[in-house]
């Protein structure tokens, strides 16, 4: 069995090599177990995919909407530690090969995106905040600002947390409510938001092609343990690395 999850809407593209880790891999996130042990975890989950962890640039991850460009003069950072990483982004893209954008999740979406007319990949780590404040529309117009048609863009969502494991009340409802009734629900008060549902609406929404979107049914609060869930288990949870790239 392998030790990751691969997006099979890639696979007919040799170029591209993808994939993210499962908890066998071990933790990916930098501050909750010794760092020397998440560059081992690190280096042994980038290996299985012909993967350096040297040739990767890591986004910062601040549940934000910052989206950065990246080149081979970044490669390295934040593949050995947190403070390197590409500093307030949730989003990364490059034109560059062997160049590897890395983010880490547990229960956040990672989207992984190509546009292979002009050859450009991109990250995304997408949770509820980042979601709510457009990250996804904000990365469709950095991608066409470089040249990319929304109509090539090919783009696997998740795995992440499902409607049933994702509760909210509130602000963070009502917000929902508002800009995403379709993927929300109300039951006692609390909300449960399909956050999948939500990201594939503004791609849709962004002129991407419903055949070129998989979505990922799998969820890390039900899926036996094989993903980490933050809302399932709380501090400490490993976090699993999604990542793409171009050879």
């Amino acid at each position: 069995m392998e030790k990751f999850f691969k997006f099979s809407i890639f696979s007919k593209f040799d170029e591209i090599i993808q994939g993210v880790s499962q908890r066998q891999c071990g933790d990916m996130r930098f501050g909750t177990i010794d760092d020397s042990m998440v560059t081992k975890n690190r280096e042994h989950f980038l290996g299985d995919l012909g993967i350096d962890i040297h040739e990767v640039v890591v986004a910062g991850v601040t549940h934000g909407t910052k989206i950065q460009e990246v080149s081979r003069d970044d490669k390295g950072r934040g593949a050995l530690s947190k403070s390197s990483a590409i500093s307030a982004t949730d989003g990364l893209l490059t034109f560059q090969q062997d160049v590897f954008l890395m983010v880490t999740v547990a229960d956040c979406l990672p989207i992984l995106i190509y546009e292979p007319v002009v050859k450009l990949v991109g990250i995304l780590h997408a949770g509820w905040r980042g979601i709510i404040s457009q990250i996804i529309p904000r990365a469709i117009e950095k991608f066409k600002t470089c040249g990319a048609m929304p109509e090539h863009l090919v783009i696997g969502i998740g795995p992440g947390i499902c409607q049933k494991h994702f509760v909210v009340q509130n602000e963070v409802l009502d917000n929902f409510l508002d800009n995403y009734p379709t993927a929300t629900f109300v039951r006692n008060n609390h909300g449960y938001v399909d956050l999948k549902k939500a990201a594939a609406k503004d791609f849709k929404k962004m002129g991407i092609l419903e055949e070129n979107l998989e979505i990922v049914s799998i969820c890390p609060a039900c899926d036996h343990g094989n993903f980490g869930s933050f809302r399932k288990e709380g501090e400490g949870t490993p976090a699993s690395a999604g990542v793409i790239g171009m050879r």
